[in-house]
């Protein structure tokens, strides 16, 4: 079994991004936006809702991307869209 922190570590070297903590955080804050949609709006969470919700704050963090990051961060952005 492996525990959270080998889990993350075992997802950071096989990702190997700079930015792998902004990917983390979002997935998670896309995780809390579906349950207050189920709270708040009696939206049934899904995947695909979970996942449009994570696409669209990854695009948004372009925007707040430190410039010598961003070239990359287009390129694995624009490589899962």
């Amino acid at each position: 079994n492996l525990s959270v922190l080998e889990a993350f570590q075992d997802l950071k070297d096989k990702l190997h991004l700079p930015f792998f903590m902004e990917i983390i955080i979002l997935g998670s804050w896309a995780i809390w936006i579906s349950r207050n949609n189920k709270i708040f709006e009696h939206i049934n969470p899904s995947f695909q809702g979970w996942k449009h919700i994570f696409l669209e704050e990854l695009k948004l963090l372009k925007f707040r991307m430190k410039n010598k990051l961003l070239p990359q961060y287009s390129v694995w952005l624009d490589s899962i869209l």
